[in-house]
């Protein structure tokens, strides 16, 4: 019977844990949250190292965290090097979302490695910031990703 209930409470451990795991506390979005346009600019990061997971924070001003940025993740990234129009960018299957938590925080968990785009956006009046990342589960480096964001002209 004790193992039954240890496998009853693993199993419902398992669907909260994309959530929150560890230090990370970002929130599951609403359904219907999409990309939050806003601001007049497109913010494009590409860090130089590639990223065991995604994991991180959200900042604005240097080291004020941002709280209920919506932090999705994207497959199909390469765009964002390329000198395409945006208005050109291809069709992206969004793989994952969450909602930053009063420390800015956002995880993504168990991403497999490969190339992706982060993007993470606010409300109007806030620049959507892109980031293409490299996750490389086997020798990316170990620390967590800090996103600035901007707010619009």
């Amino acid at each position: 019977m004790r193992l039954r209930l240890a496998v009853s409470l693993a199993a419902l451990c398992s669907l909260i844990a994309p959530v929150v795991q560890g230090d990370c506390k970002c929130r599951q979005s609403a359904k219907d949250d999409k990309t939050r346009w806003g601001g007049n600019e497109a913010v494009t990061q590409v860090p130089e190292e590639h990223f065991r997971e995604l994991k991180g924070v959200v900042s604005v001003f240097g080291d004020q965290p941002v709280e209920n940025a919506l932090a999705e993740v994207f497959d199909k990234p390469e765009y964002l090097l390329g000198n395409e129009p945006w208005d050109q960018r291809p069709t992206q299957n969004r793989l994952r979302e969450c909602v930053t938590s009063p420390d800015g925080k956002f995880c993504f968990k168990d991403l497999p490695s490969g190339t992706y785009e982060l993007r993470i956006s606010r409300d109007p009046g806030w620049d959507v910031t892109h980031v293409y990342v490299v996750v490389d589960r086997k020798a990316g480096a170990r620390k967590p990703i800090q996103v600035e964001m901007h707010i619009g002209t």
